[in-house]
């Protein structure tokens, strides 16, 4: 059956899964096997935009605060006096290549604290005192030798975007694949232990398939939702409704009902 075409029945009436209950199961995980893999490859261009304008905002910051100082065979090279500090309790830079800062400072929400050859990126939850505060150190090894200022950090995101947004996309990929496939096995196979005492009632595969198909809505819904950056929405709670809604709506238009019985002679009477 043709993909889009698939798309449509899935999205349209409940009685068009009866045409997809009897397929193999291979045909439903290759069918929900593109329909995320085009779902991920949407989602991972509409955030390209943002991530450009956010690269440019954080460039012309950097071109308003930060000091003069290079990066030279891994190693900074500055004679500005330190420790150099610039920001705000929401994002904090300091360079010292001095080693007199050997904590990241807690009062700011996230900062990047700049050294000789290494540099450490922490963030907080909150802005409470006693907040977790998570921090990751790492060397300068391997950042390309220049001018740390706006450009610099524009050419970096566009080297990281070649090899970064690939791998993304990969792992955005399996990831939701993983997601709906685990969801639509425990559907189906709670499912068929309640359908064991209908004589009509749906087998684990019909019932496995129902259940891949009918992620399709909800999948469709939550990307267009992603790609709009809407604020204030809970996504995943929208999609594990709709999808509810779906699969159960799906599997009562194609169980198979029994036949009436018939009256008996002295009810005629």
């Amino acid at each position: 059956m043709n993909f889009f075409r698939t798309v449509f029945l899935t999205c349209s009436q409940f009685r068009n899964y009866r045409t997809l209950r009897d397929v193999p199961v291979w045909t439903s995980l290759k069918y929900i096997t593109t329909l995320i893999t085009l779902l991920a490859l949407l989602s991972l261009l509409s955030l390209i935009p943002t991530l450009r304008d956010r690269t440019d905002g954080f460039a012309r910051w950097a071109d308003r605060n930060l000091p003069a100082f290079s990066i030279t065979n891994a190693h900074v090279k500055t004679t500005v006096a330190q420790p150099y500090r610039a920001g705000n309790e929401q994002f904090l830079f300091i360079l010292d290549t001095t080693n007199l800062t050997r904590q990241p400072e807690t009062n700011a929400l996230m900062g990047l604290l700049v050294e000789e050859t290494n540099f450490v990126f922490w963030i907080k939850n909150t802005n409470a005192p006693t907040a977790i505060v998570r921090s990751q150190r790492a060397e300068l090894r391997g950042f390309p030798d220049g001018v740390v200022n706006g450009n610099y950090f524009r050419q970096l995101v566009r080297a990281f975007m070649w090899v970064g947004l690939p791998v993304l996309f990969l792992i955005i990929t399996l990831i939701a694949l993983f997601t709906v496939l685990v969801q639509a096995y425990i559907f189906a196979l709670i499912a068929s232990l309640m359908e064991r005492t209908n004589p009509k009632g749906l087998r684990l595969a019909q019932l496995l398939n129902l259940a891949i198909h009918a992620a399709t809505p909800a999948a469709l819904i939550y990307t267009i939702f992603q790609a709009l950056q809407l604020t204030g929405v809970d996504l995943w709670l929208i999609y594990l409704l709709i999808y509810g809604v779906f699969v159960v709506g799906a599997a009562n238009a194609c169980r198979e009902r029994l036949p009436a019985e018939e009256p008996e002679e002295d009810e005629l009477l």
